[in-house]
């Protein structure tokens, strides 16, 4: 009898073992080596972009690290960090009256072209405004910047006959003050006295550029009645390190034909923070109005994101990245305005620009470690939280030309019947546990027995 119980109890926990037993490198469609920079406790380093090809899951659990005995290493999936604010930078700005010309020539402003273009400003305080009296247009000079623009910061007064502190202007860009091209074609400047809780006033001061280098910026309002409302011009630019080029760039998901309304809609692969996004137009020199908007789910409603002109530059059909305000949104819908003429049958690709997810691992057992990725059986993993990597964990780098097939497509695939392993298994225990304590309670009772 003794026998038999022994057998029954190692059947019990070989069910368990075997069902609960941790995933293997074969559990896993592909996989690369992971080469720390130096010794650490921990390390830190951007998640590769072949896992998001080929996880299964949208919470990117289909991954493992593995150390080199086979064991699972513990592991977090860290956020990128927050972008820094940007930077502002006051700039010269000159007041020309309405029906100005694009030239002006005197004591305050002019052009010199004898070794190029150069503008020649009066005035020792860049902040300060140079303008007579009566101005109505500004332009700003923001040569002196070599970095992308994200917007301008405008400390503005102005209030209509009726008293209200509201003025729409139009922004346009210039390389040589003679052609100029629209970039925000209206933006509203506001303020409300004493509308939040505590007294203070509701404003808007600041404008948003599409993300690039400009010369000159040009400020007109809307409104003609609008004379010297322009006290001061900043402009805003983010530091070094984080323009659009350290942006992992994805195509958003296109449906083949447009929505009813003929709006066409995307949908963003990725479960990351969207920073900016750009149109592939079908070739250079085109001009569209569009309207963008964006939601979290299918049933949610639509926000607007981007409402104006988008242009593709003179020798790519890329247009110039607008930022997105780190939305996670997975669904985008775009409406063309303007200029679908001149897309014919072409295609429209919206792309969407993120920081890739950061992968953070302990230093558990001998490297070389591997990265194992695109599981349809493994089970969610369970990941650790960033605080336990420590403040400063090693670098560490993947190497993507070294990536080898683990089990192939073949791990990719779903089991073939998912059944409810744990309940199963709670059960088996409960079953033979209850078989156990009835065979000993019968050879209790015979040993009992007069």
């Amino acid at each position: 009898m003794r026998v038999g119980l022994k057998w029954a109890a190692l059947l019990v926990v070989g069910v368990a073992g075997a069902a609960l037993a941790a995933p293997v490198p074969d559990d896993f469609a592909e996989g690369m080596p992971l080469e720390p920079a130096a010794p650490g406790s921990a390390y830190r380093l951007p998640l590769p972009e072949a896992v998001y090809g080929l996880s299964t899951r949208e919470d990117l659990g289909d991954l493992r690290v593995f150390n080199q005995a086979g064991q699972v290493v513990q592991h977090a999936l860290c956020a990128p960090p927050a972008p820094s604010a940007p930077t502002a930078r006051p700039v010269p700005a000159h007041g020309l009256p309405a029906g100005r010309a694009d030239k002006e020539s005197g004591e305050r402003f002019s052009l010199e072209t004898a070794d190029g273009l150069r503008l020649r400003w009066d005035q020792d305080d860049p902040a300060r405004v140079a303008s007579a009296p009566g101005a109505f247009e500004y332009i700003l000079d923001a040569r002196d910047l070599d970095a992308p623009l994200t917007g301008v910061r405008l400390d503005w007064q102005w209030r209509s006959p009726q008293g209200r502190a509201e003025l729409p202007i139009r922004l346009e860009a210039s390389d040589n003050l003679e052609q100029w091209r629209t970039v925000v074609p209206r933006a509203t400047l506001l303020r409300v006295e004493g509308s939040l809780a505590d007294g203070e006033a509701l404003e808007t001061g600041s404008v948003t550029l599409p993300e690039r280098r400009y010369r000159f910026l040009r400020l007109v309002p809307l409104d003609e009645r609008a004379r010297d409302w322009l006290q001061g011009a900043s402009v805003l630019f983010r530091p070094a390190g984080e323009d659009s080029a350290s942006l992992s760039w994805v195509a958003a998901e296109r449906p083949p034909e447009p929505d009813a309304d003929g709006a066409r809609q995307y949908r963003s692969a990725r479960p990351l923070a969207v920073r900016q996004w750009r149109l592939r137009l079908p070739g250079p020199n085109r001009v569209l109005g569009i309207s963008l908007s964006s939601r979290a789910s299918e049933d949610a409603p639509w926000r607007r994101r981007f409402q104006g002109a988008v242009a593709s530059g003179p020798d790519r059909s890329l247009s110039s990245a607008h930022p997105a305000g780190g939305v996670s949104d997975r669904f985008w819908r775009l409406r063309i305005l303007s200029g679908e003429e001149s897309l014919g049958d072409a295609p429209v690709t919206l792309e969407l620009g993120y920081v890739p997810l950061e992968l953070g691992f302990l230093a558990q057992g001998q490297g070389p470690f591997l990265l194992a990725y695109g599981s349809g059986t493994a089970p969610p993993a369970q990941r650790i939280d960033c605080a336990r990597l420590g403040t400063a964990p090693a670098a560490a780098r993947a190497r993507p030309e070294q990536r080898r097939e683990l089990g192939g497509p073949a791990a990719l695939r779903p089991a073939p019947e998912p059944l409810p392993t744990r309940r199963i298994v709670l059960w088996g225990v409960l079953i033979l546990g209850a078989g156990l304590v009835g065979a000993m309670a019968v050879a209790l009772l015979r040993k009992l027995r007069p």
